[in-house]
């Protein structure tokens, strides 16, 4: 197996991604602690926003599931369509990993299709800091699921 079963985006769909990011603690140790409270925003035509709340708290993840804004207190939050979120988990399950024209950094360096928005400049710093590590959760989509979930 190696998509993830559970629909994109779900509760469900970022808890799995997490614990595969936990599951190679040597990979992310290799990275170096981060801190970040970050949202994840999927916009949808006709439907308001989604909000998925990540915490990168040194070497530990956490996924906080969906949220409203108010509850994540995110320091900052990457926000794009669903379909374009959908090409990038498409894109990493494919390939095993992000290619150059799916990773978090190509998709909101120039604010299309995602968009980054904090209320001051650490959240924008922190985000682009700690790139290597949460590209590295986003890659797990292309992983084999976490010995925890497996039957």
């Amino acid at each position: 197996m190696t998509a993830i079963d559970e629909a994109f985006p779900s509760d469900a769909w970022f808890s799995e991604l997490v614990a595969r990011a936990l599951a190679d603690r040597s990979a992310l140790e290799r990275l170096g602690i981060a801190e970040l409270r970050l949202g994840i925003e999927i916009t949808e035509d006709g439907n308001g926003p989604r909000l998925f709340g990540i915490v990168l708290d040194g070497y530990d993840i956490e996924s906080l599931g969906e949220l409203a804004d108010s509850e994540l207190g995110a320091a900052a939050t990457v926000s794009g369509p669903l379909e374009a979120w959908r090409e990038m988990v498409a894109s990493i399950e494919e390939h095993g990993q992000a290619d150059t024209a799916h990773t978090l950094n190509t998709l909101s360096i120039a604010g299309v299709p995602f968009t980054l928005r904090s209320a001051d400049s650490m959240g924008y710093d922190k985000f682009f800091r700690y790139m290597g590590t949460l590209q590295a959760l986003f890659d797990g989509a292309g992983s084999p699921a976490s010995p925890a979930v497996v039957d």
